[in-house]
């Protein structure tokens, strides 16, 4: 969903923020890679956390099962999507366990690090995909934010949110940054029908 690789990933520290159950930066960490995560539920017990994610998948399960808006391809089948995504899941709440000081509890409009602290910052599944929720100025303090401490660029995915519609924010928050160079990027990923797109911002 990124477009990275291994020449993205060397040279320096990775930001993954909201980065939830994910296990990217428990994957990462094994290559060799130097991954950091945020999320503000890092606050949690690992035993808690693991109890919201099988919450969550019984309301992502169930929230699929009545809505066809998906791409079949990365994911065979909803079985392979409960399959992927548990797996997933315990491999972050190992890592959790394990290297606890890889994941930070933040808020993602307050980030504890100094500027220019990671090379690249890392976002998906937050902003933009929730934008009935989340106030359009939670997404430009937040990509203010996350560019603050990057001294290189900061990818966003998705762009779209239900049935493919482009999030109404995309185009303000490129008229709002005049000064950082935006552009969206095609993804080989795609879920959400009309989900191929990133952000990517270049400092």
């Amino acid at each position: 969903m990124f477009n990275l690789n291994s020449e993205d990933l060397m040279g320096g520290k990775i930001l993954d923020c909201a980065a939830g159950a994910s296990s990217f930066t428990a994957e990462m960490s094994k290559r060799g890679y130097n991954v950091v995560a945020v999320d503000i539920l890092y606050n949690e017990e690992a035993d808690l956390l693991c109890d919201k994610c099988k919450e969550h998948m019984e309301v992502l399960v169930e929230g699929l099962s009545s809505v066809n808006s998906f791409v079949w391809s990365f994911f065979q089948d909803l079985e392979d999507l409960k399959e992927q995504r548990n797996q997933s899941c315990i491999e972050f709440i190992t890592d959790y366990r394990n290297h606890r000081k890889r994941y930070i509890s933040a808020d993602l409009t307050r980030l504890p690090f100094e500027d220019r602290s990671f090379k690249m910052v890392l976002c998906s599944h937050l902003l933009f995909i929730y934008d009935h929720r989340l106030s359009y100025e939670f997404h430009l303090k937040s990509i203010k934010e996350m560019l603050r401490v990057s001294s290189s660029e900061l990818r966003i995915y998705p762009l779209v949110k239900n049935k493919g519609m482009k999030s109404k924010f995309v185009k303000r928050i490129i008229k709002d940054l005049p000064d950082v160079h935006a552009e969206i990027v095609k993804v080989d990923y795609e879920f959400r029908k009309g989900g191929n797109e990133m952000f990517k911002f270049i400092k």
